[in-house]
């Protein structure tokens, strides 16, 4: 569930933010997801790779969402022939 939230917060940021505005702001959420793990006693390892996949899940969602704004009318408008 967590990872539909980032992935929609990706979308959402898409249409507001800027590239530096989305790192910024994936950068965030990995600092609270840190602060998170580290006030329940994981280990780092397990908190980088909690944060690891955020970033990677906001900003493929970012890229995602810009990809099909550029290519997404082309691309049914061909499947629509």
């Amino acid at each position: 569930m967590l990872y539909i939230l980032i992935a929609a917060l990706g979308v959402a940021g898409a249409r507001q933010f800027s590239w530096v505005g989305v790192f910024a702001i994936s950068t965030i959420l990995a600092v609270a997801l840190g602060v998170e793990g580290a006030l329940h006693d994981r280990t780092l390892l397990k908190v980088l790779h909690r944060d690891w996949e955020v970033i990677v899940t906001f900003q493929s969602a970012y890229v995602a969402h810009i990809a099909w704004d550029a290519y997404g009318p082309r691309l049914m408008a061909r499947f629509g022939r």
